[in-house]
């Protein structure tokens, strides 16, 4: 008889023998685990492995572990772990997606909430991994799919999903039914018309001139509803992709703004909540509209200006910077620990929802902060100094030679340490939680196109561990961890609120 619990500590070890032989796997705060018995020195468990069949299929395969904590931890084995009925950690992790983002929030009572998804297939292949043994008859439910924005590198991975269905290889088969769509309105259009270029300002769709500024009015709600002409390559196949889900099961289609809790009501309980931050919309003849921004002033900066919050020195019509800096902002709070996600959220953007913090109309404060567009030089110190973060994490990763970006910037990371609000705070690059071993000279055993051909030997890798940035919070103490290329080895920092409600940093809790 075993009985569902989840890990109660921040950290357990499991062995596949008793005294601490044959290591299996480390198990993180709020994992589930079947207890099959337990006794004042170890708890016996039923872990799960998945082997793979010679037709590609992965068959869930069960053993027995076990927890010893070490006496030196202090650790009771009452402690230890906790029925899953009673858990309340909530799980946040980033995905290292290369070039991209993307982020899975999971709640104590099992809701899943997808922000972003990268380019290519590296976030379905995650999510492939963390829910197995999805079919088209019992799909992995999604309570809801957030895109920040509407740039390839946030969202052209999801298709990927889809996709995943009928590929060849079944452990990489990953069925999902998304039951909501939340996005900022703004649909990128072809950048082509009749063989010419289309101006920035006709990118987004229709605008409307108040003054001497300019505001985009077209924004959509239901992308099912927009015609594929008004769309460029990567929505429509996003699109084709969501009229499939929708198909066989409605989904919710909804754009987000400043204010937009209710639209979180499914998610929000207790201390859990969302609160949306941004897009700050404007009403423009009747209708929500966004200020179409510019391109920002030629660097480098003079330090005190990383701190500006006027609108001066931002020129022209930028579509790029328009959808980048309207993404959506949320803050996820739960208890004394705060979330904030901003996208790929830039300098003039960041000015106006700094003015509304300090107006005290929005609150930007959060210890743990996705830094936006991947640690772009385009950036405000300024929002920085409002976060106050004590966990930074930027999203960045490998590129091609043709698309470098030198993602994160040196003065951003040094930023981010400036105004962080504790002596030693945490600076996370999904790039460089990634770990790979060498394995020499390496030549492509299927070569599909001409330039792989012609490719001849290289010198490769294989990734050992994938860069994730994992956390862990239960409103009262957070913890914060990766794996690496040693199974054994976690980087792992944990904090507690004082009496006074400010994190501090706490020993991190391993059996």
């Amino acid at each position: 008889m075993s009985t569902k619990c989840v890990i109660n500590v921040d950290l357990a070890d499991v062995w596949g023998e008793a005294g601490r032989k044959k290591f299996l796997r480390t198990l993180g705060w709020g994992d589930e685990v079947f207890v099959t018995g337990q006794s004042s020195t170890s708890i016996e468990i039923e872990t799960v492995y998945f082997n793979e069949q010679p037709d590609g299929s992965i068959l869930p395969v069960k053993e027995a572990g076990v927890i010893e904590p070490r006496k030196s931890s202090g650790i009771k084995t009452a402690d230890v772990v906790r029925p899953r009925n009673q858990n309340d950690v909530l799980k946040v992790n980033c995905v290292d997606v290369q070039q991209g983002d993307g982020s899975v929030i999971e709640s104590p009572d099992g809701k899943v909430i997808l922000v972003d998804g990268g380019d290519n297939q590296m976030f379905a292949r995650y999510l492939a991994g963390r829910y197995r043994g999805t079919t088209l008859e019992n799909p992995k439910e999604i309570d809801c799919i957030l895109v920040t924005h509407g740039d390839a590198d946030h969202f052209a991975g999801l298709p990927e999903i889809f996709k995943s269905e009928t590929n060849s290889n079944k452990r990489k088969r990953l069925f999902i039914q998304p039951k909501r769509y939340y996005h900022n309105g703004i649909v990128k259009r072809p950048s082509k018309k009749n063989g010419k270029s289309v101006p920035d300002v006709e990118l987004l769709g229709a605008t409307r001139k108040v003054g001497n500024q300019t505001f985009l009015t077209g924004l959509e709600s239901d992308l099912l509803k927009v015609p594929d002409a008004e769309m460029n390559a990567p929505f429509k196949e996003w699109k084709g992709a969501l009229q499939e889900y929708n198909k066989r099961s409605k989904v919710e289609f909804r754009r987000l703004e400043f204010g937009d809790q209710q639209a979180f009501s499914f998610f929000n309980q207790g201390d859990l909540r969302i609160e949306v931050l941004g897009p700050l919309v404007t009403q423009v003849g009747g209708k929500p509209a966004l200020r179409f921004l510019g391109d920002p002033p030629k660097g480098p900066r003079v330090g005190h200006e990383s701190l500006n919050l006027g609108d001066e020195g931002f020129k022209g019509h930028s579509a790029s910077h328009t959808i980048n800096g309207h993404s959506i902002v949320f803050r996820l709070v739960y208890g004394g620990f705060s979330y904030l996600f901003t996208g790929d959220l830039n300098d003039e953007a960041s000015r106006f929802l700094t003015r509304e913090h300090n107006a005290g109309r929005l609150n930007l404060m959060a210890e743990v902060f996705k830094v936006p567009h991947h640690g772009s030089a385009d950036f405000s110190g300024a929002l920085f100094q409002a976060v106050s973060p004590v966990v930074s994490i930027v999203s960045s990763g490998d590129e091609s030679a043709r698309k470098e970006y030198i993602h994160p910037r040196a003065t951003l990371v040094g930023a981010l340490g400036k105004w962080s609000r504790v002596p030693e705070p945490l600076i996370f690059v999904t790039e460089l939680v990634a770990f790979f071993n060498v394995e020499g000279w390496s030549k492509l055993s299927d070569p599909k196109t001409k330039a792989q051909k012609e490719r001849g030997e290289f010198f490769g890798f294989s990734r050992t561990a994938f860069g994730i940035v994992k956390t862990r919070t239960n409103g009262k103490r957070l913890l914060v961890y990766t794996d690496s290329g040693n199974v054994q080895m976690k980087e792992a920092y944990a904090y507690a609120l004082d009496s006074s409600g400010v994190p501090q940093p706490s020993v991190v809790l391993r059996a």
